[in-house]
């Protein structure tokens, strides 16, 4: 990994982190046969991210999909700027568009954010286990409800990269979990991911994660540290 220019990280050679504001989510750009840019961050920075991208030799309006990891304002914000384009196609899971597209506030929480909460398009509905095959990337959509309803991690199973958005952070930090999730749907999530083979954790939030298997176990415990009464819901999950 090294520091490529303002605003970004060069992970792989066809992989870069983008860090678009203090307010907005990470953003990851795959420079595949097709271009997928996940999370475009905040409305008020996308002058940040459109910096990166083209810092990057990528313009906007070349990007070919956008995938949002889950409804929230700090993850779709940007989407406005490359929805009409005549180029990008925006994703999301299927239980997070319809929250996007309709602005339901309460849980995209764009209105206090001051950011447009009407206006966002999502040009294709994800469902579990749907997948992206890019060519040298091949992504697997995980439903990983909890933090929201809609939230989703995107899997590549060759490479062993997990996008977790804000389901799994480095170090266990727990998820909270907002008006559209809930707890059990987040320990069933995290019980989902303990199954995968993961060499790198690529969150929505903070530090790049090699150690996801710690990671998981960490969230479990803090989760449940947090939530002391949650510990017969875990072990009804598990048995």
């Amino acid at each position: 990994m090294q520091l490529s220019g303002p605003g970004f990280i060069k992970l792989l050679d066809d992989l870069y982190q983008i860090k678009p504001g203090k307010n907005s989510s990470h953003c990851y750009l795959i420079l595949a046969e097709k271009t997928v840019l996940i999370d475009t961050g905040t409305n008020k920075d996308y002058p940040l991210l459109k910096e990166a991208l083209e810092s990057i030799g990528l313009p906007p309006h070349e990007v070919d999909i956008v995938i949002n990891t889950h409804e929230h304002f700090d993850h779709i914000g940007g989407n406005i700027y490359f929805q009409n384009n005549g180029r990008t196609l925006i994703l999301s899971h299927r239980m997070a568009a319809v929250k996007i597209i309709y602005g339901d506030d309460e849980v995209t929480m764009c209105r206090v954010n001051d950011q447009p909460v009407i206006g966002y398009k999502v040009n294709l509905w994800l469902n579990h286990m749907d997948v992206l095959d890019l060519g040298s990337w091949f992504l697997k959509i995980l439903h990983t409800p909890g933090h929201t309803s809609g939230s989703i991690c995107l899997y590549e199973p060759r490479k062993k990269v997990l996008f977790s958005g804000d389901t799994l952070f480095a170090r266990g930090t727990p998820a909270n979990i907002y008006n559209s999730g809930s707890l059990a749907e987040y320990f069933n999530s995290l019980r989902r991911l303990k199954t995968l083979k993961i060499d790198i954790l690529l969150p929505g939030h903070g530090k790049i994660s090699t150690a996801a298997e710690e990671d998981i176990k960490s969230a479990i415990e803090n989760t449940l540290f947090r939530f002391p009464e949650a510990g017969k819901l875990w072990e009804t999950i598990m048995f």
